[in-house]
């Protein structure tokens, strides 16, 4: 698999937001330190990637699962953000764009939404869940040339015990 490939499907989502709506910050969910401030979005790659089976190693698509959350103190406008995002990468420019990097975006589904008032006043998350197809480009250099044919021998001894 691809080594940059985790990271071009990071900048490519941002980018998409950063393009459409550059107001908003985006950032990794994972990032330690302070916040950026309201409202913004998290990305969260929250599933290990899956292999298809019985596909070719070339181009094997991966699927990949992918949630941005947009985070508000105003709870209307982490909605509207939360649909603005499922809607974008549905739609049809947006989509193009993607699939010039390999990267399909097969679902997109909204996140049920979410409130946190345990911490300094309320944060209210809503977002969007996404299915990810990418094409890895993988090409299989461990031979050269090709198999032609496969000769297959078997060999049965019989034991003392039959």
């Amino acid at each position: 698999m691809n080594d940059n490939l985790f990271q071009t499907l990071e900048d490519a989502l941002i980018a998409q937001v950063k393009k459409y709506r550059p107001e908003l910050e985006v950032s990794d969910v994972d990032v330690v330190g302070d916040a950026p401030s309201f409202p913004y979005v998290e990305y969260d790659q929250y599933m290990d990637p899956q292999s298809q089976t019985f596909e070719a190693m070339d181009n094997e698509p991966v699927i990949i699962h992918v949630q941005m959350k947009a985070l508000s103190n105003v709870k209307n406008e982490a909605k509207a953000i939360a649909y603005w995002l499922s809607k974008l990468y549905r739609e049809q420019q947006p989509a193009y764009e993607l699939l010039q990097k390999n990267i399909v975006i097969q679902k997109a589904t909204m996140i049920p939404p979410q409130r946190d008032d345990l911490t300094s006043g309320f944060i209210f998350t809503e977002g969007t869940d996404l299915r990810i197809e990418l094409l890895d480009g993988f090409n299989d250099d461990t031979q050269s040339g090709r198999i032609e044919s496969v000769g297959v021998s078997f060999n049965f001894e019989k034991t003392k015990e039959e």
